[in-house]
């Protein structure tokens, strides 16, 4: 995995954010809580990180950066400051235990993930400026988690910062989310994007082009794609796959064979956005590999069968992300028709959800199947 900035001039994007946040370092305006939402691998984590980096040095340079020096920044630096609390979802939700001790903490609990808060929140910060809590993934917490969370974010310390993740401002409870400054992320240009793939990774200006093509307006997958052939792949296959079920092309194939195919895509090993833009705590549970393929491929099906919708519409092939491939997206546009590639869409994004939620996996990758077909 690649490493992640440890300061504001290293992002890509993102400039109003930054510039929020760059001015609450200055200023020492700082509020109790942030949240930042935004797609898995827009960088959520990644400026998160930033933050927490100059919110705890001792000497942030006049903008707002870390100056990199102080024993703060060093600690930070190799990933053992401990003011700064990561809390990562444990088996796809983040419990009550996980906040304060003496909740039914399973055996297999490790000690530095139980009541992280509880143990911490009373004490002043004696290695940096403050105490900082990163929830990578605030849309699982649990109900008990969540209103105990509350209650601390209505009368935090002074020294305490939170900075809460989430895919979308409605997937955090309102009451906490009305409590924190909100700070969204949205999608970083084609062009920013393939500049940065090629100045800060070294990848070739075509590659970088279809990467950022490819990403969406995500660094996080943007990287993905570029540093790992075998992610290129399965974007390249699931392309095919989408072709087969839109003109079908599969023959004969039953729709319980093309969800197997489809599974099979997503055993892929690779880094997905949700890892770069999110990674587990070390000892954790965050989401598996598998888990992690499949949203991509499900990524990757969307985006093909949104580019046939857009051609459908009299789109232009300049703003299709599948370049090269306009033969066959226009072949399906013209078997399949507005209507059923809308449905097509919605079926893909809904059964995208529920695997995000942790859904059946082989119940799941059916069901989409069957709905594609239908």
């Amino acid at each position: 995995m690649a490493e992640v900035p440890h300061c504001f001039n290293d992002i890509v994007g993102h400039r109003g954010a930054i510039r929020l946040l760059r001015r609450a370092v200055v200023s020492g305006s700082v509020a109790h809580a942030y949240l930042f939402t935004g797609q898995a691998g827009v960088g959520k984590f990644t400026l998160a990180h930033a933050f927490a980096a100059a919110l705890t040095c001792l000497q942030p340079t006049p903008d707002g950066d870390p100056c990199g020096d102080c024993s703060s920044c060093r600690r930070f630096a190799q990933g053992a400051h401990p003011e700064v609390h990561l809390i990562a979802p444990y088996s796809e939700q983040t419990l009550i235990w996980q906040l304060w001790e003496g909740h039914n903490t399973p055996r297999e609990a490790k000690p530095h993930q139980v009541g992280v808060i509880g143990r911490t929140i009373n004490f002043a910060p004696t290695f940096g400026r403050r105490v900082v809590y990163i929830l990578t993934r605030a849309e699982t917490l649990t109900e008990p988690a969540a209103n105990s969370l509350l209650k601390t974010l209505e009368e935090p310390p002074p020294y305490a910062v939170f900075l809460l993740l989430a895919p979308m401002l409605e997937d955090v409870l309102e009451t906490i989310r009305s409590r924190c400054q909100w700070v969204p992320l949205q999608a970083v240009g084609v062009e920013e994007m393939a500049q940065w793939l090629e100045q800060r990774h070294g990848v070739s200006a075509d590659m970088a082009l279809r990467c950022a093509l490819i990403s969406q307006g995500c660094p996080g997958r943007a990287w993905s794609l570029a540093t790992q052939p075998q992610a290129l792949k399965l974007w390249d296959a699931l392309a095919d796959l989408a072709y087969q079920i839109a003109t079908g092309r599969h023959g004969q194939a039953p729709a319980l064979h093309l969800a197997e195919q489809l599974r099979t895509l997503a055993s892929t090993d690779i880094t997905t956005a949700e890892d770069a833009d999110a990674p587990a705590e070390a000892g954790g549970k965050g989401k598996t590999p598998k888990r992690g393929a499949l949203l991509l491929a499900m990524d990757a099906l969307g985006a093909w069968f949104r580019d046939a919708l857009w051609l459908s519409c009299g789109g232009g092939a300049q703003s299709i992300v599948y370049r090269g491939d306009e033969a066959r997206l226009q072949e399906a546009a013209s078997r399949l028709g507005t209507a059923r590639l809308m449905h097509a869409l919605n079926a893909i994004l809904e059964v995208r959800r529920a695997v995000e939620g942790n859904a059946n996996i082989p119940l799941a990758t059916e069901v989409l199947i069957l709905r594609l077909l239908g």
